[in-house]
């Protein structure tokens, strides 16, 4: 779960709700050249699913025991990411072993300041075995057919961050790759521009709740069963 806090409220937004706008960021970039290959629709299919694996998760949202505001997808307890990555990447393979394999390739990256940490050993195992397989399947495994790989799952990183940018209302900057992106009011601005001078409607939606402190999971539950959806929009353009 996203948890942006705006002062009096609290907007709570899903991570694959998150990821459907990152697949709209995706499709509208211009300078990533896999994008237009033969291997788009994958790449698409990636940003969309890349966080499909917090679906249960986020059906049953927590509280943070130490603060009792809502969990975010940052604070969670490691055992829960090792569970749901493995189930997310697995869904996806099923119906696109390229797309399964960027997604297992996504986990890798996002927790790799997590590689030595205690305790998170058998999730690099596991998820690099997933990886590894998927890509022996798609004839990935080395090579040029890899360098294309790791070159496609650019944009499945790409589009995260700027949709996560979007969707937790972050003011400062945020490089990613050769990009930086910050917030312009509800204008996410990116340079060097993606999108070939286009500017894309984007918006997401949540459940806007108190920003108060909640006794426990089912009171959270509860009040989040009983909000109105929100919607957040604005736009992405490029800059420079």
């Amino acid at each position: 779960m996203i948890v942006r806090d705006e002062g009096s409220t609290f907007l709570l937004i899903t991570q694959p709700d998150h990821a459907q706008l990152a697949e709209q960021l995706v499709a509208a970039i211009r300078t990533e050249a896999p994008l237009a290959g033969a291997h788009r629709r994958a790449i698409l299919l990636a940003a969309r699913e890349h966080d499909n694996g917090w679906i249960e998760v986020d059906a049953e949202p927590t509280i943070d025991p130490a603060t009792g505001r809502p969990s975010d997808f940052v604070i969670g307890p490691p055992e829960v990411k090792h569970e749901l990555w493995p189930r997310g990447i697995t869904r996806v393979g099923r119906s696109d072993a390229r797309a399964g394999a960027l997604v297992a390739e996504h986990a890798l990256t996002v927790y790799s300041y997590r590689r030595h940490e205690p305790g998170w050993a058998s999730f690099f195992r596991t998820i690099t075995a997933l990886r590894d397989a998927l890509l022996e399947r798609i004839g990935a495994a080395a090579g040029g057919a890899r360098e294309a790989f790791d070159a496609e799952y650019r944009s499945v990183r790409l589009g995260d961050s700027l949709s996560l940018q979007f969707c937790s209302g972050w003011a400062e900057p945020h490089a990613t790759l050769d990009y930086q992106a910050s917030m312009d009011g509800s204008t996410l601005v990116v340079t060097p521009d993606p999108f070939g001078g286009a500017v894309i409607p984007v918006r997401a939606v949540g459940r806007r709740i108190p920003a108060r402190r909640y006794r426990n999971d089912g009171d959270l539950r509860a009040t989040l069963a009983a909000a109105t959806p929100a919607v957040i929009a604005g736009q992405a353009r490029g800059s420079g």
